[in-house]
């Protein structure tokens, strides 16, 4: 049976006070962790308190969905500062008796995925192309109209939205969030998350994108502009992408916010297992059907994050800071620290910025790049070999991704790229500027300036304008990250 009320801890209220002098240091020392706040100078997250002045009594111990959304506002008073203690694994997707709920249980009765495929496939909706050469991006019918409407049923039970003055924090070293969403929205400041583990944010409804990297290349036999058979017209061109909706944690306009201690994983359902429905030109690696976002995303003008001692596992897209080019509303915001981070076994955006002004330290990337493919003249005939070819998941495409009017400050970060390089440690992506001081590539100095500017349509200015002052701890030689990190990052570490 539910609580209807969260679960205060027993010492709370008043007796919390005499929990120190009766119990010693060691619950003293667990009291303090409580209400840490992030060191002064840690990045630009830097004096986020989260709960820390909250009173005893809105301390709680959660162990469901039900007692975090009513801790999240106690006393009806969602502002109002506390500390959010989670005790064993909370399920986001279940009903108010912590059921859990599954694809059946969200999807409208119109709604059936094979047909959704049928429907949509490239070659009965890639027949035409709008104004701008491009298959119609945006679905019409019935059956996508029953899509949305099944993710708005599940989005209205797995997104869970933290309010301002809160540290949500793990107890012990097994807490889990799964199957969910965290959002820190707009208005929403002020929030410390630690020691947490961060599971298989699922979205059971992901969007066909047939315009999504879509490329008129004619080196794919029957790919051209104008429709003549089934054989040949855009429907024989590659291109298209699933696209999924929910992130571990959306920080969509929030401010001041500290993510430290805490592990994100797909897990057991990463989205490799999830292989791409179409048949060639469309059956690219990259054209899985992706069940998961983001890990940490950053969006919408959220301003002065802090990320320290996390773990980012096994997942494609990672991290992404800005979510559009034409969010000129953005600039001056988006600004993130990223301290002690473990990119272990991750694709891309590691992370991938839009205008925001970031700063990335002693940060242990690790992955697997794609075989080179070799005797290729096109990327029809490196499509084919491609599919011949069974690599690691995810692909390490690209560590940093520099975008639009973006700035970022790398700092004696360890890049441990097999099959790969500095080609793939960072990438341009619309931007112009970046820094780097201190880091190695395989255990070599990493050269970004050359590296960067080795194609002269893109170049690239290290004079980012601005200079990192915010420093939780100095740096350490490039060389001693990855033991430091893979000891100190992650949940139940902290």
């Amino acid at each position: 049976m539910i609580l209807a009320r969260p679960f205060r801890h027993p010492l709370a209220g008043a007796l919390a006070a005499v929990l120190v002098s009766l119990s010693g240091p060691v619950a003293k020392a667990e009291t303090d962790l409580l209400r840490q706040a992030i060191a002064a100078q840690d990045g630009w997250g830097a004096g986020t308190d989260g709960g820390s002045k909250s009173a005893p009594s809105d301390v709680f111990v959660v162990t469901n969905r039900a007692q975090l959304l009513d801790a999240l506002r106690p006393g009806g008073k969602p502002d109002r500062p506390k500390i959010i203690q989670v005790k064993g694994t909370i399920n986001l997707s279940v009903d108010d008796d912590n059921r859990e709920l599954f694809e059946k249980d969200y999807a409208d009765p119109a709604y059936d995925v094979e047909a959704y495929k049928a429907a949509y496939a490239p070659q009965v909706w890639n027949v035409r192309l709008d104004d701008k050469k491009r298959p119609l991006r945006d679905l019409t019918g019935p059956l996508e109209e029953a899509r949305k409407r099944s993710v708005e049923r599940q989005k209205a039970r797995v997104v869970v939205k933290l309010t301002s003055n809160t540290t949500l924090i793990g107890l012990g070293n097994d807490a889990k969030i799964v199957k969910g969403n965290l959002v820190i929205g707009e208005g929403t400041e002020n929030v410390i998350i630690r020691n947490i583990t961060f599971e298989d944010a699922f979205d059971y409804f992901p969007a066909w994108d047939p315009g999504d990297s879509w490329k008129l290349d004619t080196s794919y036999p029957g790919c051209q502009e104008a429709y003549v058979n089934a054989a040949t017209g855009p429907q024989q061109c590659p291109g298209g992408r699933w696209n999924s909706e929910y992130d571990n944690i959306s920080i969509n306009g929030g401010t001041r916010v500290w993510i430290d201690h805490c592990t994100f994983t797909d897990g057991e359902r990463p989205d490799h297992l999830f292989p791409p429905v179409f048949p060639f030109p469309n059956n690219m690696v990259e054209q899985k059907v992706q069940h998961h976002d983001g890990q940490v995303d950053i969006t919408n003008g959220a301003d002065r994050v802090t990320l320290t001692h996390n773990h980012f596992s096994g997942h494609d897209k990672t991290s992404l800071i800005g979510g559009s080019d034409s969010r000129n509303s953005d600039a001056g915001k988006l600004n993130v620290t990223y301290r002690a981070n473990w990119f272990d076994n991750a694709g891309q955006r590691l992370p991938r910025v839009r205008f925001g002004k970031v700063h990335s330290y002693n940060n242990y990337f690790s992955g697997t790049a794609a075989q080179p493919i070799k005797g290729a003249a096109s990327l029809q005939e490196k499509h084919a070999l491609a599919l011949k070819m069974k690599g690691e998941f995810p692909v390490f495409r690209s560590g940093f991704g520099i975008g639009k009017e973006s700035a970022i400050y790398s700092e004696n970060n360890y890049f441990e790229i097999r099959n790969g390089g500095i080609g793939e440690a960072a990438i341009v992506q619309g931007g112009t500027r970046f820094f780097d001081r201190g880091s190695l590539v395989n255990g070599q100095p990493a050269d970004f300036a050359a590296a960067l500017n080795s194609d002269p349509k893109t170049p690239i200015s290290s004079d980012l304008g601005w200079t990192p002052t915010l420093y939780g701890t100095p740096p350490i030689p490039a060389a001693e990250v990855p033991a430091y990190v893979r000891a100190h990052a992650g949940a139940g570490k902290l």
